[in-house]
């Protein structure tokens, strides 16, 4: 419990949840900038943050909302709190408590399933990364257990603490990158880094150097949805290329065509690593009469490739492979346009932003 200011604030509970009471205070501003439950428009805001956040100074506050009950506020978070964390409460900036949530004797069950870009080497203006995940997580602690850091080769690859941390490189953003069930986050560089001409770019350059290997690294601390850490940490290294400055071009690509009647994949190569997380849904196969192929599509080998294997066998005429043109590669470049534009080079001037078809006929 804490009491500072003549604040007094506790673990509790409210219609059955988990909530942190605050005793003491009238009106106030909610988590989310919203206002408070007495309505009476006080400027006063309470915050919530684990410990380790605001140490690092990087994560936005635990979302929930603020309830009145009786004389008291209780906030009440979006996702369950997490045992064995430190929280902040602060009211206008001001730490008023810290309130331990106690520790639990469950064994750890999730893990990291991937981390994407799978491809070994990635361009000096690489955009975004994946992290894939077993089960849901809690939303809020990426900032201080997810990372990039140097990599040092006469070190032990399989210590994720090992390196220094590339400070600035990651976009610190408001709210964390999840898919709807909470198990892909996605992790963005910060892109004024990238975009050549910005202030941030200028004064302290690339987040990454050609030449010089690197890891994203998340460690054991993150949470899953139940508060409990992960398994173990996990990582991926990567070597560092030159600027990737083109357009998405589906022309450049080859395709392998299965003979009619088959149920064999169609086998599209592409002429570098695209992006994780747009491919499945901006790839997809028509048949003749128009009429969409149904099968199973799957993501080859470092993102340099994809196959669509039918339910039915390939009926026999012409067929379209349809390419969405917001289909980026590893440094966001997208069919109708280059992420870092040069205007002096007419070859990354905008393109046309509808579909690309490649035609194929089963044989």
């Amino acid at each position: 419990m804490g009491n500072r200011s003549g604040i007094a604030v506790s673990w509790s509970r409210h219609g059955g949840a988990d909530c942190i009471r605050l005793a003491g205070l009238a009106e106030v501003t909610g988590p989310a900038g919203l206002a408070g439950p007495s309505g009476a428009g006080s400027d006063a805001q309470v915050r919530i943050h684990p410990a380790t956040a605001v140490a690092l100074g990087t994560a936005p506050p635990t979302a929930g909302r603020l309830l009145r009950d009786g004389p008291d506020l209780c906030f009440l978070p979006r996702f369950p709190f997490l045992d064995g964390t430190v929280y902040v409460v602060t009211v206008d900036g001001a730490a008023v408590a810290e309130l331990t949530r106690a520790g639990s004797d469950e064994p750890a069950t999730t893990g990291v399933l991937a981390i994407h870009p799978s491809a070994a080497t990635v361009p000096r203006n690489l955009l975004r990364a994946y992290i894939w995940f077993s089960a849901p997580m809690s939303e809020g602690y990426a900032a201080g257990h997810v990372r990039l850091v140097d990599d040092a080769s006469d070190t032990d690859a399989s210590d994720t603490d090992h390196g220094d941390v590339l400070a600035g490189a990651l976009l610190a953003t408001e709210q964390e990158l999840w898919d709807t069930g909470r198990r892909r986050l996605t992790v963005l560089l910060d892109p004024a880094r990238i975009k050549r001409g910005l202030a941030s770019h200028r004064e302290a350059g690339y987040p990454l150097r050609s030449g010089t290997p690197f890891r994203l690294v998340v460690d054991d601390g993150l949470r899953d949805a139940r508060g409990q850490r992960l398994r173990a940490g996990a990582d991926r290294r990567y070597q560092v290329a030159g600027d990737e400055r083109r357009h998405v071009d589906p022309h450049a690509w080859t395709l392998r065509v299965p003979p009619a009647g088959s149920t064999e994949p169609l086998r599209v190569g592409f002429d570098r690593p695209l992006d994780h997380g747009l491919i499945a849904r901006c790839l997809r196969v028509v048949g003749p009469e128009g009429r969409p192929v149904d099968g199973v599509a799957d993501v080859g080998a470092e993102e340099r490739s994809w196959q669509l294997a039918p339910r039915h066998g390939w009926a026999p005429g012409p067929h379209r492979l349809v390419v969405d043109p917001v289909l980026e590669d590893l440094a966001g470049n997208s069919v109708g346009r280059v992420f870092d534009r040069d205007l002096a080079r007419p070859t990354d001037d905008p393109r046309d932003a509808g579909p690309v078809t490649l035609p194929f006929r089963p044989t």
